[in-house]
């Protein structure tokens, strides 16, 4: 039997970055690796990409999805948006590195 802690770490696990788009992996994983892709997009935006990578499905198939899935891992905590009407999704990757430097502790 779960314990709450582990239901906990179910739904809040770190977020998983896939290296490259495969058609047999979870929605989740497909729509997370179209937002890297183009690191900071719309929920249309990452359904047009999804739509390059399977156009297969209908675009507003996608849409569907893509709104869903941001939202979810929005609401969760597990990637970031801006609270424009529109929101603009991304996966708070460091992209610049740090300039400072650390002072010396001794």
């Amino acid at each position: 039997m779960d314990s709450p802690d582990q239901d906990f770490l179910k739904d809040y696990k770190p977020l998983h970055v896939p290296h490259k788009y495969d058609a047999a992996a979870s929605v989740q994983d497909n729509v997370v690796y179209a937002l890297a892709q183009l690191e900071y997009a719309t929920a249309p935006e990452v359904a047009q990409k999804l739509a390059e990578f399977d156009p297969e499905l209908p675009l507003s198939t996608h849409q569907q999805i893509a709104k869903e899935i941001l939202t979810q891992l929005f609401n969760k905590g597990l990637i970031k948006g801006d609270d424009e009407p529109e929101r603009q999704y991304n996966l708070s990757k460091i992209l610049v590195q740090n300039s400072g430097k650390a002072d010396p502790l001794f």
